[in-house]
């Protein structure tokens, strides 16, 4: 094992994970990718989420299943997944023999975009140090290999080396994928060529078996010449398949406080009640709150209102699309030249709230579901209305009313 290949730290992390009081068994997605494995168009699997939804628990699930160099079976063989998924007796088994079969059948690759990248002046330089942590691992995996005198400064031709050798496929885990474009690292240039590094690292690779990835952001479409296009992606707009492993379940959040009232007495015990009014399945968003929510344009046709109605607990009905990463990277370079004007003002107004609430659903600030946006949690709506808010000095004006914070609990809980 080592830190890409059948990555030491993510078993670690999983065996962790197991140890808590308060594990929750997410394995029966892994029933799901096994049946992606080796399908061209269907073995590449994008998540994108806001952060705490369980993205990174899940990679390290993976990683600790499907590595080679990762014993596994005694852990896995107590939880879910090998039991199968289907009520489908037949498919049952199907489930249950591709369980067996694919347990530790491949080396893994783990890629964390966000491990070590601000060490770096250059992407370049970064990109380096990754193929440097490979060709370690490479030398205890294959000590007698001819591999490695063919070894070279491009990742992707090292693996096809690797693949053409002895028709090794692996596993490819890739978390964090957005993090140099949500964080801005290196320059704009440097930011597509990042994009055009992925594209040559996974896509249309023989040595790609199955990938999994991850991030908050959507996948770009229409960066410079270079596409990732090869992903089914799932994010916090579009998720019907994978949506219930990531972040808890209404029943699994009962189940929680079930194991917690056992644990204390009943003063002390977790309610449901509370924690779904606090939190429902929301917790921490990934420190852009005031950024994002500071951002807001109240001369926007329809925001100022919009936004009062969210923190009253109320719906909106609204169309949305994905804000991804070509839209973060739109914003940057709107803000350098502030160049852009635009004739038709009303179409400008309905196109730039559609873009601000997608891009709030995609940070985790609001929720999305069956064409309705709202604030999900009470939690959420103190961060709205924190004092120093641009929010804040909004709703004051407004209401024409000089609001303390706690006048200001009173009006919105």
């Amino acid at each position: 094992m080592g830190r890409i290949i059948d990555s030491d730290s993510m078993f670690i992390n999983y065996q962790e994970i197991l140890n808590q009081d308060y594990f929750v068994d997410k394995s029966n997605i892994i029933n799901k990718f096994n049946k992606l494995i080796g399908k061209k168009g269907s073995k590449y699997v994008c998540i994108t989420k806001p952060r705490r939804f369980g993205k990174t628990s899940i990679a390290a699930m993976l990683i600790t299943y499907y590595s080679k160099g990762i014993d596994s079976k005694k852990i896995f063989d107590e939880l879910k997944v090998s039991k199968g998924i289907s009520s489908d007796n037949d498919e049952n088994k199907v489930e249950i023999d591709q369980y067996n079969e694919f347990q530790k059948k491949y080396h893994t690759l783990y890629f964390d975009f966000s491990y070590g990248v601000n060490f770096h002046k250059t992407l370049k330089g970064y990109l380096k140090s990754i193929n440097k942590r490979l060709k370690k691992d490479i030398e205890d995996l294959y000590p007698n290999s001819n591999i490695l005198k063919k070894y070279g400064k491009n990742i992707f031709n090292n693996l096809e080396e690797i693949f053409l050798s002895n028709k090794e496929r692996f596993i490819f885990i890739i978390d964090e994928w957005d993090f140099i474009i949500s964080n801005n690292l290196f320059t704009l240039k440097e930011q597509e060529m990042y994009i055009t590094f992925l594209n040559d690292l996974i896509k249309d690779k023989e040595y790609v078996a199955f990938a999994y990835m991850t991030g908050i952001l959507p996948i770009s479409k229409q960066l410079s010449q270079s596409t990732i296009n090869c992903f089914t992606e799932y994010s916090m707009l579009n998720d019907k398949d994978y949506y219930q492993y990531f972040g808890f379940t209404e029943q699994e959040v009962k189940d929680l406080c079930e194991i917690n009232k056992t644990k204390y007495n009943k003063n002390k015990s977790l309610k449901y009640n509370n924690i779904e009014e606090w939190y429902n399945g929301y917790k921490n968003y990934n420190g852009r709150f005031n950024e994002v929510v500071d951002s807001i344009d109240f001369k926007i046709h329809g925001v100022k209102n919009d936004i009062l109605d969210l923190i009253k607990g109320n719906n909106i009905a609204i169309k949305l699309e994905k804000y991804g990463a070509e839209d973060l990277l739109k914003d940057t370079e709107t803000n350098d030249s502030q160049k852009k004007t635009i004739k038709d003002k009303n179409k400008n107004n309905i196109n730039k709230k559609k873009q601000l609430y997608s891009k709030m659903v995609t940070f985790g600030f609001l929720t999305y579901c069956d064409g309705k946006i709202s604030i999900p949690n009470k939690e959420l709506k103190e961060e709205f209305i924190k004092p120093k808010m641009q929010l804040t000095k909004y709703i004051k004006r407004n209401i024409g009313l000089k609001l303390k914070k706690k006048n200001l609990k009173k009006l919105f809980f």
